[in-house]
């Protein structure tokens, strides 16, 4: 048996570094390590990680990582759903973290796409707001249109930095808002690509905002909202076997 397997490999032990909240139920962990293998990883991959309990490491979660992979430091967005999730706020720096990965191919070769439509749901956010910060980075030229689905402003994260990426990029952002009466009333003037729509994401939205079948599609949140979305693009004609998934399930 080696040291990877009973998970005492050193480069699987990575620290805490803080833990930041992003709003009412969403925190960032923010992890440190040496394992080599992030340092080629890619936007939109995710790992899984596991914490020291009373009787020894708990069951592995996956998490996206939301940072550039270009950051030193990790970061995970992570919404507070279950046990597991749910203990991330009380994690104090310097606790070990036992981390796998980079795993998954979810937006892979997304740099090479020249117009790409990213669909979120909630926090299923996170792949895309690293393939934006990477984006950022290296001063991208993508045509960028992002769709998030919230049921509220309150469930928004990032909202400034998100913001002052339409400027940095040629990004579009729609806010759909399930719940809110008045979505218009969030609009600011100096930032004029980013949209607010009342109620849920649908195919006049899509249509409205530019959606064409010849873009790269991606979509990642909840499975039924992803459903619902693929619905909504089905009545524009794109095949759902054009979209690229990735499902959230918290615990």
């Amino acid at each position: 048996m080696t040291e990877q397997s009973t998970g005492r490999d050193p480069k699987n032990i990575w620290t805490v570094v803080k833990v930041v909240p992003e709003n009412h139920d969403i925190n960032s962990l923010y992890l440190e390590g040496l394992d080599e293998r992030f340092v080629v990883r890619k936007a939109g991959q995710f790992v899984s990680i596991s914490m020291m309990r009373a009787d020894g490491w708990s069951e592995p979660h996956p998490f996206t990582i939301s940072g550039a992979p270009e950051d030193a430091i990790l970061r995970l967005t992570i919404k507070k759903e279950g046990l597991f999730t749910s203990a991330i706020p009380d994690l104090k720096p310097g606790t070990p973290v036992k981390c796998m990965g980079p795993l998954g191919v979810f937006c892979r070769n997304i740099d090479m796409k020249p117009v790409v439509v990213l669909i979120a749901g909630g926090v299923g956010v996170t792949p895309f707001l690293s393939v934006l910060r990477h984006f950022r980075n290296i001063k991208a030229g993508n045509k960028v249109t992002l769709f998030w689905a919230n049921k509220a402003m309150a469930d928004v994260f990032s909202s400034d930095e998100i913001k002052e990426m339409t400027q940095d990029l040629d990004l579009a952002v729609v806010h759909c808002l399930s719940r809110e009466d008045d979505a218009q009333r969030y609009f600011q003037q100096q930032y004029p690509r980013v949209h607010y729509e009342k109620g849920r994401l649908n195919g006049d939205i899509l249509k409205r905002h530019g959606v064409a079948k010849d873009a790269a599609l991606y979509l990642c949140g909840p499975p039924t909202m992803m459903e619902a979305a693929l619905k909504e693009l089905g009545s524009l004609d794109v095949e759902q076997s054009a979209v690229e998934q990735e499902k959230f399930i918290w615990k």
